[in-house]
């Protein structure tokens, strides 16, 4: 019989888990595919994709998987086959379910909470998260007349507001850093720091003097997301802690330049306000470094890339990185289904989940996000 130990045992033999072993294994192989169906798993209680697919098709295993094993498991007793595997972000088992899920044609979606605006969006993409994304993998080569216009449209929704007064401790040329959560998945799996101090004083000696460093703590941070924060930035020249009641996009406008790990801040200050954006962390952005610029913490301090463009933003605004940045801005919004359309237009909503799942980019290509 297959049991967990010998899926186990199995991968360590670099052999398929499913035929690894007997009658059990089989059964799996060869178990159908129920309609209407799927499983999920995250490193949280669930996501948005899940939460409103659940509303239209069934949970096969009734409740999320936890780790490549529980799958395993949870498959043997079932004896039937999910449509789908809802994927959340950093997952530790992401390769090996996902591995599964090709095996036995189980077709796959990753997800998290979307962006412009955020918490209201579900961002899904058939290959990963973040830097495992399928964006990552993209090559920029023209921006269409349809992207371009996609793009620009949601940039000018996105940009009517009336800024608001900065904080009289702030003053221009300053670079805004807001910061994240200790916690955040992002941190954990890939620069793993245990508190912002040493970036911002890394950050702080790469920036000319004369820009000021504003820093922002993350409106449902607690006292481990900022411990140290405001030791570190007393003891830098030119840098200042605001309110966190102030109001990001006012923040945003009024700066140079923006900073931090991968903050979907910036996001929104390079792709809607046209701001050169600093970062840490890798993201949706990592091989795009004509657009976010990746500062190595790994060296000593140093002038930051591209300062002409914190000393002028006017600079950026060349045709083709014009039309990069619509281009990256369309692919954010191609991977995203509204929460309005979630929940009020159950056939829509499926459709775009199968246009953003693996089965339709293995097909597909990039033709999906067009």
């Amino acid at each position: 019989m297959f049991v967990v130990e010998d899926m186990v045992a199995a991968r360590e033999a670099q052999r398929c888990p499913m035929e690894a072993v007997g009658a059990g294994a089989d059964s799996v192989v060869c178990a159908p595919m129920r309609p209407g169906t799927f499983a999920h798993t995250s490193p949280y209680g669930g996501c948005w994709l899940q939460h409103f697919y659940g509303r239209y098709c069934s949970d096969i295993f009734g409740g999320k998987v936890v780790r490549e094993s529980d799958f395993v498991e949870k498959l043997l007793q079932c004896r039937e086959l999910p449509e789908l595997m809802i994927m959340g972000n950093f997952i530790v088992d992401r390769f090996c379910i996902v591995s599964i899920c090709r095996e036995l044609g189980i077709n796959t979606i990753h997800s998290e909470d979307g962006f412009f605006p955020h918490y209201e969006t579900i961002h899904a993409d058939p290959l990963g998260f973040c830097w495992e994304s399928s964006l990552t993998r993209m090559l920029f080569r023209k921006c269409t007349a349809r992207q371009r216009g996609i793009a620009r449209a949601a940039r000018q929704r996105w940009l009517t507001f009336a800024p608001s007064d900065l904080p009289e401790c702030v003053r221009p040329p300053f670079v805004f850093w807001p910061l994240q959560l200790v916690g955040d998945r992002v941190n954990r799996w890939d620069l793993n720091v245990s508190e912002w101090g040493p970036l911002l004083r890394h950050f702080r000696q790469c920036l000319p003097d004369e820009c000021q460093l504003v820093v922002k703590k993350h409106p449902r941070g607690r006292d481990y997301d900022v411990r140290g924060v405001e030791e570190t930035v007393a003891s830098l020249k030119t840098a200042v802690i605001v309110p966190t009641e102030t109001e990001v996009r006012s923040l945003i406008a009024g700066s140079s330049g923006v900073a931090g790990a991968n903050s979907t801040v910036l996001y929104e200050a390079r792709l809607l306000f046209h701001k050169p954006a600093y970062v840490y962390a890798r993201g949706w952005f990592t091989n795009h470094h004509d657009l976010f610029f990746p500062v190595a913490r790994s060296f000593e301090p140093r002038p930051l890339s591209f300062l002409q463009y914190i000393e002028d933003n006017r600079l950026m605004r060349s045709e083709w990185l014009d039309d990069y940045t619509d281009w990256f801005l369309y692919q954010l919004l191609a991977r995203q289904i509204t929460r309005d359309l979630a929940e009020h237009d159950e056939a829509a909503f499926r459709a775009e989940v199968q246009r953003l799942s693996f089965h339709a980019y293995r097909d597909y290509g990039e033709a999906v996000f067009q």
